[in-house]
């Protein structure tokens, strides 16, 4: 049991680091991105993490702790890890990637916590496998631990990025903002002084006719006398 705790974390290392170099030497080189890719876009942490998510889930099919030459605390203790490491990949991980993918620090930041914590369980898991385990499953999980080291240095550096990008925004966001603050506003317009009133036309004089017999009251004019001789 003192072997299996003391085992340096170097040693692992150097195990990673082999597997590493054949891997590479096996696979293929990746075809560069399509021309019309845009250069500033950045992937999203899905995107970063699923290959090397995929290639744990993988590797916890083959996996039995249970049957490990190790003793029996230790393969517990395995046992134990690799269900936690079960319950994050189908519980915990996705809806933190998920909101992860709106590419805000305050929903990255949980989502790679926990890809660090993972990758701890992780290793701890791969350390014992190397000295207890067939080599199928040591295998497998080496090759898990090298793809999930990877993606965890790009979600980091997805991580800077981001942050550089959003300090530089609220730098402008401020700048912009003293600007405003420092240049007096604009004088008020002035408003025209109301027009003066139009002048009254003044009204033309009626004059009075003249008041003619027949426009008098009603009596009849009077009869003309005559003499008689």
């Amino acid at each position: 049991m003192t072997l299996f705790r003391s085992l340096p974390t170097a040693v692992l290392q150097l195990t990673l680091s082999a597997a590493a170099v054949s891997i590479a030497a096996q696979t293929p080189e990746a075809a560069p991105p399509p021309a019309t890719q845009p250069a500033f876009a950045r992937p999203s942490p899905t995107t970063i993490l699923q290959p090397a998510l995929g290639s744990i889930q993988q590797a916890l099919l083959i996996v039995r702790p249970e049957k490990w030459k190790a003793p029996g605390t230790v393969s517990a203790e395995s046992v134990s890890d690799i269900g936690s490491i079960q319950r994050d990949l189908n519980s915990t991980l996705p809806p933190l990637l998920n909101a992860a993918d709106s590419g805000a620090m305050t929903q990255l930041l949980p989502a790679y916590r926990n890809i660090e914590a993972l990758y701890d369980v992780l290793v701890r898991v791969t350390q014992t496998s190397i000295l207890a385990a067939p080599t199928p499953q040591s295998a497998a999980l080496q090759h898990a631990t090298i793809d999930l080291q990877q993606a965890r240095r790009d979600f980091g550096d997805l991580l800077d990025s981001t942050a550089q990008s959003q300090d530089r925004h609220l730098h402008e966001v401020q700048l912009k903002l003293t600007t405003l603050q420092s240049t007096p506003p604009p004088p008020a317009p002035v408003c025209p002084p109301p027009p003066p009133p139009a002048p009254r036309k003044a009204r033309p004089r009626v004059k009075p006719k003249p008041i003619t017999p027949s426009s008098t009251t009603g009596a009849p004019p009077p009869a003309s006398t005559s003499t008689t001789h």
